[in-house]
């Protein structure tokens, strides 16, 4: 069955029979509604975690008030392992990307609830963030965890995890930052293993055409508890910046 959460945060432009470009995106928003906690969260607590999508490139330091190592968390859904990592680890600044509002508010909530005051949030498609807000070479981790599968072959077109996204993250990248992936489906393992190892950018840690050890400070997601149950096998990725990025 479909997941029937919509986090993967991706658009892609491509040309009509007409040559018109046409948009497509690896969401659906099939929000439903908010619930009174995640709608008052929304109200009362953006202002204080939530970063308004617009022209002007963040200043991290300036954001978060402190220096310390950016963690990028793409398609978080309801926050759950962003919480439990920003909580496991108060050095780091965490910049959640999320486009499902209901699953922005329940983040916002447990901001407020647990105290934790590492996390800024933007509710916004991940292409364009990273392309006009994120500087270059300041992002310390990437962290893109269980993204939507699309397992129908003709929607594998809207899978985020694309040559597109890819390049961006690269740039992004600090030279000593790394690129972390998790995925429960076989065919999307196989698919970021033919992409990111064939990218002369990256350097696959585990080595080429292998998987990375499960990270014994990842938690467990919703999603990866039920690919657990349906037998899915869990398949980790750690890719780093080859020296013919940082030259």
């Amino acid at each position: 069955a479909p997941r029937h959460h919509w986090t993967a945060n991706f658009s892609s432009d491509l040309n009509d029979n007409h040559g018109n470009k046409r948009t497509i995106k690896s969401f659906v928003r099939r929000e439903g509604r908010l619930t009174r906690a995640q709608a008052r969260a929304l109200d009362q607590d953006w202002d204080k975690y939530g970063i308004e999508f617009g022209g002007t490139q963040l200043q991290p330091a300036s954001v978060f008030q402190r220096r310390a190592p950016l963690v990028v968390d793409i398609g978080v859904g309801a926050g759950d392992s962003t919480i439990h990592h920003a909580g496991q680890h108060p050095e780091n600044n965490y910049l959640a990307i999320e486009v499902h509002r209901p699953g922005v508010g329940h983040l916002l909530n447990e901001i407020e609830n647990k105290r934790i005051r590492n996390i800024r949030i933007i509710n916004h498609d991940v292409i364009p963030v990273l392309e006009r807000l994120l500087p270059d070479h300041a992002v310390s981790q990437f962290f893109i965890f269980f993204p939507d599968p699309w397992p129908k072959k003709r929607h594998h077109k809207r899978r985020l995890i694309s040559s597109s996204l890819i390049d961006l993250i690269k740039t992004k990248l600090a030279w000593y930052g790394k690129l972390h992936i998790a995925t429960d489906w076989q065919d999307y393992a196989e698919h970021v293993s033919e992409l990111c190892d064939a990218d002369e950018g990256l350097v696959n840690l585990a080595g080429p055409g292998q998987y990375a050890p499960r990270p014994c400070w990842r938690s467990k997601t919703r999603y990866e508890m039920r690919g657990e149950r349906l037998q899915h096998e869990v398949r980790d990725f750690c890719y780093a910046l080859s020296q013919k990025s940082k030259s």
